[in-house]
């Protein structure tokens, strides 16, 4: 009998797993393990860019678990998952939020869940149903009845790591549990604005996102912490797959560049780069605060500075001198207002300026570019073929972090996803032009944009 999809997945996962074995001894990588460890796995790093080999691999293995899953799976019991989904998330926030995950990294072998209520005055009986559920999620592993400990990923969300920063951010819920509502709403369900979302029908208001997060400060705080994580979780790529010593010369302008994370990573890592954050007035003093702490004390002084500046403003820094930078801000727009922001550099770039537009290209598009890191680990051509199973499909089965992000921020913002040729639409309607397109190791990309000459148009 003839099982062709079950027997490409599994020759397609077996060449996955055979290709990640061969990429990882040869970045000489420890082995993985599922259990918490007294150190981090150099693949959980947040620092540092997985080696391609191992990057291409991984991400072609978990697209055919994921395959394999939908295969296998009873339809039943995968109605079952969604309709349960919610308590992913709950169960995760009483893990952080009530300090069992913080508790459980002192008792790496495990603790049990009557020490859990003697400490932390919850009840055993109720805390044992949430902490199994953990365990099928897989943060967690029941070592014996009632004992529990950490796995490997439960790392990500102790107190000051990016992870928890994710977990942190209320109402989000709420916010999905408007969805439903807000697709069949009677004003709001063709509506292109930022004042018609399911973020509005869910916490009760005509205030867009932007302006009612400004009336509670412990809301911003933690959204800010999410979008820093967000941010972080792809500056390693950033930094590696792109050519940045091709902007040396000029000043890069970082629109929108929040606390400046990118920035001061950029000036850290290539010291010849000059760097500028704009932000919103308020967001000045807290840039200003993390250049202090965390850019190179060897650096020269002024390497980034940030000044305020609003996105739909005439841009200020004009001409060749400047390189315009912009990391998971249009996605924050609809059409009108991308568009918007992009005609305001168009404006003010010299011919020889750069724009560079750091975001998501929903669906498969072809490389223009490919600046890989040059290093044996990653550029050896001795691993099989990763998958029989086609790059889309991988994509499609890949890409559940970032479509979920997708789908969130057209909730709360009525942004939408764009492909490449959606992307181009926006960027030519600004008056540029794409001279190239960067895949990184990340679910973001780099499009390289000029200004179109009076002669072009």
């Amino acid at each position: 009998m003839n099982h062709l999809e079950l027997d490409n997945l599994q020759t397609s996962l077996n060449n996955a797993l055979n290709s990640l074995r061969v990429a990882m001894d040869g970045s000489r990588l420890p082995p993985l393990s599922s259990q918490y460890g007294t150190d981090i796995h150099p693949l959980d790093s947040l620092d540092q860019p997985t080696p391609v080999g191992v990057y291409e691999a991984r991400r072609a293995a978990l697209a055919c678990v994921v395959e394999l899953k939908n295969l296998l799976q009873h339809p039943f019991e995968k109605a079952a998952e969604s309709a349960f989904a919610m308590y992913d998330f709950a169960s995760v926030q009483v893990f952080t939020e009530h300090g069992i995950v913080d508790r459980m990294a002192k008792e790496p072998s495990g603790i049990s869940v009557k020490t859990l209520q003697a400490e932390l005055d919850l009840d055993s009986h109720k805390l044992t149903t949430v902490l199994r559920h953990l365990s099928v999620c897989g943060w967690i592993r029941e070592t014996q009845g009632g004992i529990f400990a950490l796995n490997r990923s439960s790392r990500i969300l102790l107190q000051g790591q990016r992870g928890r920063a994710l977990i942190t951010v209320p109402n989000n819920i709420r916010v999905a549990e408007a969805l439903p509502r807000w697709l069949a709403h009677p004003e709001f369900r063709f509506s292109k604005s930022p004042d018609h979302t399911a973020f509005q029908l869910a916490n009760n208001t005509t205030k867009p996102f932007f302006e009612w997060v400004k009336d509670d400060r412990n809301y911003l705080s933690r959204f800010s912490a999410c979008v820093e994580a967000l941010g972080e979780y792809v500056t390693p790529g950033i930094l590696s797959d792109y050519p940045w010593q091709t902007c040396s010369e000029s000043t890069i302008v970082d629109c929108g560049g929040g606390k400046g994370s990118l920035a001061i990573a950029l000036a850290n890592k290539f010291p010849a780069l000059r760097l500028v954050i704009q932000e919103r007035g308020e967001m000045v003093g807290p840039a200003e605060a993390n250049i202090k702490a965390r850019l190179d004390p060897n650096s020269v002084h002024g390497t980034v500075v940030a000044e305020a500046h609003d996105l739909f403003s005439a841009q200020p820094r004009t001409g060749d001198n400047y390189t315009f930078m912009l990391r998971h801000v249009l996605h924050n727009w609809p059409e009108a207002q991308a568009v918007n922001i992009l005609e305001k550099l168009a404006a003010a770039a010299g011919p020889k300026s750069k724009i560079l537009i750091i975001e998501r290209i929903s669906g498969h598009y072809p490389d223009t570019h490919v600046e890989l890191e040059h290093s044996p680990a990653n550029t050896m051509n001795n691993t099989a073929s990763a998958s029989l199973i086609t790059e889309q499909t991988i994509l499609n089965s890949s890409s559940r972090m970032p479509q979920a992000l997708a789908l969130h921020l057209l909730c709360i913002l009525n942004c939408h996803e764009r492909t490449l040729d959606q992307w181009r639409t926006i960027i030519s309607r600004a008056g540029l032009v794409i001279t190239g397109v960067y895949k990184l190791r990340a679910y973001v990309s780099i499009m390289e944009c000029r200004a179109i000459r009076t002669d072009e148009s």
